[in-house]
């Protein structure tokens, strides 16, 4: 089983959130100037009422756009970031196997355990998730949610067979080897992230058009479960993230609440959730590697 709370070197985890900071300030300055509303969400928003910053353990921030916000960014950045960014989607890299959308740092390296082996560039980042309107059918909602899931699972089995589940017995063993199956098939039929992209990319646009009161991600299977309203997001509310001032949704105890419960409780060590890499880099420096 892969380890997914493994604790870092507390200077290293330090370093790591600090460009990550600097990551999101350059990020919210594109935003500012482009009136374009994100706002920070998962674990990054849990961080900041209750922690002022990061949670101590994480290694990411997260941040939500509506998806016409996160459209824009994506076509401003490209052209305004690109001498210290680049935007990572399987649109940009057609060998990137996932649906999180990244902001890298160039000259920096961050590459997870279970993603060692794939052959993009995996950089320090910020992870970015477009908001879609959900179905108001219910039975539309629930089928657009699997499809999306689906194509989602298929995408990131499409780049690698380690997977994390979080099932500890015989069940668990059965689906982690299921997984490399599954992947050695994708992988011998040749099959472009790029196409499965595209296909997960129609199902969660889908009920763009016809608005909705609900927005959701789409990026994980409980993403129909989680969806908020658009009212329940915006206005933003602005609040301390270590030296900086960052956005939360407008009812983010709402929000946070119908995901994780009581999520100003600290969680036992176990379930204390991390990415710790295989491998990491700061600019200009040589790379760590954790054997």
């Amino acid at each position: 089983m892969i380890e997914r709370n493994k604790p870092y070197d507390p200077q290293i985890l330090k370093r790591l959130h600090e460009v990550q900071v600097e990551i999101l300030k350059d990020f919210e300055t594109i935003c500012k100037k482009h009136h374009l509303e994100y706002f920070a969400l998962y674990g990054t928003a849990i961080g900041a009422v209750r922690h002022q910053g990061f949670i101590p353990w994480d290694d990411d921030i997260d941040v939500g756009m509506l998806r016409e916000d996160y459209e824009k960014f994506l076509t401003i950045a490209r052209k305004e970031m690109n001498d210290k960014y680049r935007i990572m989607t399987p649109m940009d890299d057609h060998k990137y196997a996932c649906t999180v959308t990244h902001l890298q740092r160039k000259h920096t390296k961050f590459v997870p355990v279970i993603l060692k082996d794939e052959p993009y560039e995996m950089c320090i980042d910020l992870d970015i998730f477009p908001f879609d309107c959900v179905c108001e059918k219910k039975y539309k909602a629930r089928l657009q949610q699997l499809r999306a899931t689906f194509w989602g699972r298929v995408l990131f089995l499409i780049g690698t067979g380690e997977v994390i589940v979080p099932y500890q017995n015989i069940k668990g063993i059965i689906a982690e080897k299921s997984c490399k199956i599954i992947h050695g098939v994708l992988k011998s039929l040749h099959i472009s992230p790029y196409r499965v992209y595209k296909k997960f990319y129609k199902i969660c646009t889908k009920y763009n058009r016809e608005g909705g009161e609900y927005v959701t991600s789409f990026e994980y299977s409980g993403g129909l479960k989680d969806k908020v309203r658009k009212s329940d997001l915006f206005p933003t509310k602005e609040v301390n993230f270590e030296n900086i001032r960052i956005k939360i949704p407008a009812n983010n105890h709402e929000f946070l609440n119908s995901i994780y419960g009581d999520y100003m409780k600290i969680p036992p060590i176990e379930s204390q959730i991390n990415h710790f890499p295989y491998m990491i880099q700061f600019e200009g420096e040589e790379p760590f590697f954790n054997e």
